[in-house]
């Protein structure tokens, strides 16, 4: 999944409040996204984790350079609001598994852990069982916890059905 245009454009405002030159934005763009042969936000590999580090740093720039008076303090006059408003708020904003992105993937695999669970329920399983599935996953997750469940849900529809007389 590569960035959409206005995640570009934000990265490119982010870069120019900061007084980074293209060597060095470049140069990040490859040290941080952790593809030593990435040198622009057009590609493809980058993600919206990645674009949430690049900012965390180019703010952490900015502020610094903002404190030794080498950048201007944001203009909000601008028809732009700045990227940069105040101190460490993209190194807080999207922190790993704290993006809203990442609620909702935790709140959807409830659901469907919560589906699987009912499901293996009224097979007759109880909580015994799926702690014993839960277990077995090392380390812990809640895709592959879930993913666990879908196998042994479907083998044991798979079980009932071949029992069915016909």
């Amino acid at each position: 999944m590569s960035l959409s245009r206005a995640q570009q454009i934000l990265l490119k405002r982010a870069q120019q409040q900061a007084a980074i030159n293209d060597a060095e934005y470049r140069e990040t763009l490859g040290s941080l996204s952790g593809f030593p042969d990435c040198h622009s936000s057009t590609d493809h590999r980058l993600t919206d984790r990645q674009l949430d580090k690049f900012l965390a740093y180019f703010e952490a720039i900015y502020f610094r350079r903002l404190e030794r008076g080498e950048v201007a303090a944001p203009d909000h006059t601008k028809k732009l609001a700045p990227v940069f408003q105040a101190p460490g708020y993209w190194a807080e904003k999207n922190r790993a598994g704290n993006t809203s992105r990442d609620r909702y993937a935790d709140a959807n695999f409830d659901n469907q852990i919560k589906l699987l669970e009912n499901q293996l329920h009224a097979f007759g399983y109880g909580f015994p069982y799926l702690y014993a599935i839960q277990n077995k996953i090392r380390p812990f997750n809640k895709a592959k916890y879930a993913a666990a469940l879908r196998r042994t849900v479907a083998s044991k529809q798979k079980r009932k059905e071949s029992n069915v007389p016909t």
